[in-house]
């Protein structure tokens, strides 16, 4: 089958599986990725024959997809601020509003020394602030070794230096902490139970469990356990910033005003929603 030939039979066969918004970019995706070919090179080249094995594995990854697999988790690659990262079953698949929230950190922090992203999961949000805060030791942790294996892949492919830790901030090991903070930052867990029915088959099946979902009697877990951490390892002036459940945004700023952080804001992300909260320890 020709290359253009095969773009048009694969943008078919999607357009009855996947919302039209997402079409083109899925099919582009999928085409690079067993082709090599890029939209540009598809045009210049419609002629190229495809081998039939190259067309089985798509005919593969559009089942896989009818069946709301990711097709990240399918290419092991998602893009964050511009960079590329490997993903697999282990992490959660980086979104924008995490962009908006390490964009935030950045604009911030120019002179932090020192840095802790706290359920790093991929390390999307601790190699972006390693990236653009060159002046920063990032140290990162999280609760599953598998998901520190791809975040110390994502950050030597990206050529940033940081500490990885496995550590669970619900009973975490203080004495491996070795200095304060100037920044912790954290995308945790925050995802009611009772909304799981309000979401993707693509997230509720794929994505991790554990780095999703809280109990619906206890939603504030991580962060009651990420501020119980801050007021013993949070320099006096130092900042935290949390990605939060657009619901629990009252509760939230509330929960730090209880445990000591002034100057608290609430911002929503691009989509109008109450997304990330920071709040500065008082000295």
């Amino acid at each position: 089958m020709q290359l253009k030939e095969l773009q048009t039979k694969v943008k078919n066969q999607l357009s009855t599986i996947v919302e039209t918004q997402e079409l083109k970019s899925m099919v582009d995706i999928l085409l690079f990725y067993r082709t090599g070919y890029n939209n540009i090179d598809i045009n210049l080249n419609p002629n190229v024959e495809i081998e039939q094995q190259v067309i089985d594995f798509l005919q593969q990854d559009i089942a896989a997809i009818a069946a709301h697999y990711p097709i990240q988790y399918l290419t092991r690659q998602a893009s964050f601020f511009g960079l590329d990262f490997i993903v697999n079953e282990n992490v959660l698949i980086p979104r924008m509003e995490t962009e908006e929230l390490a964009q935030w950190v950045i604009a911030d922090n120019k002179k932090a020394k020192h840095i802790l992203d706290v359920c790093t999961g991929s390390a999307c949000i601790a190699v972006i602030l390693a990236k653009y805060l060159p002046q920063a030791k990032v140290q990162a942790t999280d609760i599953s070794e598998k998901a520190l294996l791809i975040a110390k892949q994502n950050a030597e492919n990206n050529k940033v230096d940081i500490d990885f830790m496995c550590d669970d901030i619900l009973s975490p090991q203080l004495s491996n902490y070795k200095h304060g903070f100037d920044v912790i930052v954290s995308n945790p867990p925050y995802v009611c139970q009772s909304e799981k029915k309000l979401m993707s088959r693509r997230v509720v099946d794929f994505e991790p469990y554990i780095a999703l979902f809280v109990e619906d009697d206890n939603p504030l877990i991580f962060y009651k356990a990420i501020l119980n951490f801050a007021q013993l390892k949070l320099n006096k002036g130092g900042r935290i910033y949390v990605e939060i459940n657009e619901n629990l945004g009252k509760q939230i700023m509330q929960l730090f005003d209880n445990y000591g952080f002034s100057q608290l804001e609430l911002r929503q992300d691009i989509n109008g929603k109450n997304r990330m909260i920071k709040g500065i320890l008082e000295e």
